[in-house]
This record gives structure tokens, C-alpha cells and sequence, in this order.
């Protein structure tokens, strides 16, 4: 069952589902899932389907796919993948938006920097975690940026989740409890993350990246930054 997991894992972007249970193969070719001792498949609706069914599904390439342990079982679920191409949103003004920090600080988006870097990220995604780890330890080459990672996530979660990794992260503004579905509509469709928009000071979208790795985007912030000096 095991090599059954691996294979068509092989075929699929890690970025784009990667979730608790899932590493990486040494030589970066495959990944692995932690398999707990039950498991379950389900489509995009949430309804439960066979291995065949899922396995099908997934041969279309109509579908990413999503794992996490959920106590005893290792739950795999499809996901669609969205048709909208978030680089047309590009130009486009986000709404004003006020938000509440780890720490309880309200902060407005675009307020302080020329630049906000805002990343829609969760505690269940190690792209995620990564990328949040980089730019912390990079936010002295980027004075114009201010970043807001965002995420559903409940504060507690957050708060667990950073004494844990013994994470500090005290270049970012960490934004818990904040659904983008409703702060921003514009992104409602999001369905894979870490998912990223780089804004001006008026909130007009400069640039989207949805997981693709940060050689672009650090190249985007880069020249933007060159741009206020």
C-alpha cells in the first residue's frame, strides 16, 4: 500500500498539497507519507470514495491533493484546482484593512512601509513555514517592507505552534483569526497555499505568487525596495 502512495504521489507538486504528514524524499523525486494505522479518501465535496475513485480523480489532473492525520487515520483529500489566474489581479486595489497582531497590536495594511508583503499561510504547511523562516531572516535587506503573515488559524494555535518550533519571527506580523475569504473577496477562491501578494502603500496589487517557491519574489521585492531609497 505504501508504494502505492509513493507513486502517485510522484507525479504531484509537493508545494501545492503539502501537509503535516508528507516529507520529502532525500533526492527531492518523490514524497512520503506518514501513514497512521486507518485511512480515508475523500473528493472535493468531502464525500468519502474509494482508492480506486481517488486514484482516478487524480489522473484527470483536474484535482490537487491534500493529507493530514486526524488521531488514528491518514485522511488524503482532493481538492480542484482553481481556474482563475491571480496574475489578472494584478493592478487591482485591495480594501482597507485593519488588523489584530499575536500580540494584540491593531495594525492597518499598508500604513507604515511602501511595501507590504501579505502571505496566506497555516501552521499544516511547511512551504509555508519556510518561506515565513527566510523572510524573517532576510527582513533587514527589505527596509520598505512590512510583511503580514495571515492565517485562520486561532491565536492559541499560533501561540502553540511558535513555543513548539521555539520560533520568534519578530520581523513579521503575525495576523491569527483572519479569514482572507472575508478581509479579502478578491482571493476567496484560494485553495492551496503559501499564497502571496506584494501591495504599495495604496494597496494596489504589484505582484502575486501562489506556491511557487521565493526566487521571484525575492527578486520582485528586491527592485521594489531599490525603488524608495
Amino acid at each position: 500500500m505504501k508504494n502505492l502512495f509513493i507513486l502517485f504521489l510522484f507525479f504531484t507538486p509537493f508545494g501545492l498539497f503539502a501537509q503535516e504528514p508528507v516529507t520529502q524524499s532525500e533526492d527531492g523525486k518523490s514524497l512520503i507519507v506518514q501513514l497512521k494505522k486507518h485511512i480515508a479518501f475523500f473528493d472535493a465535496d468531502s464525500v468519502r470514495i474509494s482508492t480506486e475513485m481517488f486514484n482516478d480523480s487524480l489522473a484527470t489532473l483536474k484535482y490537487f491533493m491534500s493529507s493530514r492525520n486526524v488521531e488514528d487515520t491518514t485522511v488524503f483529500l482532493l481538492t480542484r484546482k482553481f481556474s482563475k489566474n491571480y496574475r489578472e489581479c494584478i493592478g487591482e486595489r485591495l480594501p482597507d484593512l485593519e488588523v489584530e497582531d499575536l500580540a494584540g497590536n491593531k495594525l492597518t495594511v499598508g500604513k507604515n512601509k511602501n511595501i507590504s508583503l501579505i502571505v496566506f499561510w497555516n501552521i499544516y504547511c511547511p512551504p509555508c513555514i519556510k518561506e515565513l523562516k527566510i523572510l524573517d531572516a532576510l527582513k533587514d535587506e527589505y527596509p520598505e517592507t512590512d510583511i503580514f503573515a495571515i492565517t485562520g488559524n486561532s491565536r492559541d494555535t499560533i501561540r502553540s505552534f511558535m513555543q513548539k518550533h521555539n520560533f520568534r519571527w519578530e520581523n513579521i506580523h503575525l495576523i491569527p483569526d483572519c479569514s482572507y475569504e472575508e478581509k479579502y473577496p478578491l482571493f476567496k477562491e484560494i485553495q492551496i497555499a503559501p499564497f502571496s501578494v506584494i501591495v504599495d502603500r495604496n494597496l494596489v496589487i504589484k505582484d502575486v505568487f501562489v506556491a511557487e517557491g521565493m526566487r521571484r519574489m525575492l527578486t520582485v521585492l528586491d527592485s521594489l525596495d531599490k525603488e524608495f531609497e
